[in-house]
């Protein structure tokens, strides 16, 4: 049963995750609450690479920037920071111990979950508040000047298709090789992508990724995108028609702004990390078998781990994404 709203609760510190992925999978936890508690001010606190995702929340006032220090500095700085507030919540997705040592009425903390069958993140994230049953879904808010800003610069005469050939780990990037041959094969008179505009989108410093896709794609249908602020890329993921990329942040943020997401998949188990979205479709090679456990421990830094991923099954499973997810 939902907890009624309470009015009473002012001023909450919402500690989330570092990675965009996770902190993204856990963002309804944060929507929960405001429904909860629809006079509260949030203060987000998040690492450098999450914290942009906030900004334009309109409940939250202050985000702050945990940039990781030796010795566990960075949550010292937290603590000296939030300290001398009393706070109405404290929400800890980290599970952190500085919770304990702030004023707060009432704790959320949540606890790694340990044995068991394997459990979706965002309804890990929901047991915080007992929503298991009807989990809350990601969302992350942007600003109508923000979307105008985006939009301009996409030509939108045509289907729009994001890319995204870039992860956090070697071992779950399909091989950028086999990206550009998919997308000739896409793009190719009969292809379910044929005459589509191609966004490639991607972190800092990975424009060569789009140096080398754009050669696959005629002139003026190409838009590089990487290095984008995150934001500008929600606003042009809502309005894409396709997003297809490797299991990511930016995969998750491609179904949390409503896109139709066609995920590629190795070495991670998409019961976990799957595209949390009812518009997505999940392809991984056919009769791999993978050890999932700790991203630590079983995804590689430095190896591929989706070589066995072929061009055509890709190739049939965005076919069926286009029938099933139709342009306009």
């Amino acid at each position: 049963m939902a907890e009624a709203a309470d009015p009473a609760v002012r001023r909450v510190l919402f500690i989330t995750n570092t990675r965009i992925g996770d902190a993204i999978l856990t963002s309804g936890v944060m929507e929960a609450l405001h429904g909860r508690w629809p006079k509260a001010r949030f203060t987000v606190a998040a690492g450098p690479a999450s914290a942009p995702l906030f900004a334009e929340t309109p409940f939250v006032e202050r985000v702050i920037v945990m940039k990781k220090a030796k010795m566990a500095g960075h949550w010292f700085r937290l603590w000296r920071e939030t300290v001398g507030v009393r706070w109405d919540a404290v929400v800890d997705l980290r599970g952190s111990g500085v919770s304990a040592f702030l004023r707060a009425r009432r704790r959320l903390i949540r606890r790694g979950e340990k044995g068991g069958e394997p459990r979706h993140k965002v309804i890990e994230a929901a047991g915080l508040l007992g929503l298991e049953s009807d989990p809350p879904s990601p969302r992350i808010h942007v600003s109508e000047a923000t979307r105008a800003k985006a939009l301009s610069v996409i030509p939108r005469d045509r289907p729009l298709l994001a890319l995204s050939p870039s992860a956090n780990r070697v071992g779950k990037t399909w091989p950028i090789a086999r990206f550009e041959a998919w997308l000739r094969a896409a793009r190719a008179s009969g292809g379910p992508l044929e005459g589509w505009t191609v966004a490639v989108l991607g972190g800092p410093g990975e424009g060569a990724a789009y140096q080398r896709l754009s050669q696959a794609i005629e002139a003026g249908r190409a838009v590089d995108l990487t290095g984008w602020p995150l934001l500008d890329t929600v606003a042009v993921l809502e309005a894409c028609d396709l997003f297809v990329g490797n299991d990511s942040g930016l995969m998750h943020l491609a179904a949390a702004s409503g896109a139709p997401v066609l995920a590629l998949f190795g070495p991670t188990d998409e019961r976990l990390y799957g595209p949390w979205s009812d518009r997505a479709r999940v392809v991984r090679a056919e009769g791999q078998v993978y050890t999932f456990g700790r991203t630590s421990q079983t995804v590689s830094e430095t190896e591929c781990q989706m070589d066995a991923l072929s061009v055509e099954q890709v190739l049939r499973a965005t076919r069926e994404a286009v029938a099933a997810f139709p342009p306009g």
